[in-house]
């Protein structure tokens, strides 16, 4: 092997291995998977407010009461329901 020979061979391990850590970091942060609950908590309150504050805000009925509305919520809260 020559000398040009071992050079790129080892310009080629040096490129690898600075692609592999630049893109490992990126790779290791992984996105949150999307929560419908939280989602729900976060953007229905104000649709909740509005369309079922005669219903109690825990359990099915809150749930069942924001679904017969679903045409009317705004997207983040439709989006939750429809995923619930």
């Amino acid at each position: 092997m020559t000398v040009l020979n071992r050079l790129a061979v080892v310009a080629a391990c040096g490129l690898v291995l600075a692609l592999v850590a630049t893109v490992k970091p990126a790779l290791a942060k992984d996105p949150q998977p999307y929560n419908a609950a939280d989602a729900a908590r976060k953007y229905c309150s104000r649709a909740y407010k509005h369309y079922c504050s005669k219903v109690p805000a825990e359990g099915l009925q809150a749930f069942d009461c924001l679904k017969q509305n679903v045409k009317r919520l705004p997207p983040g809260c439709r989006k939750a329901v429809q995923s619930l």
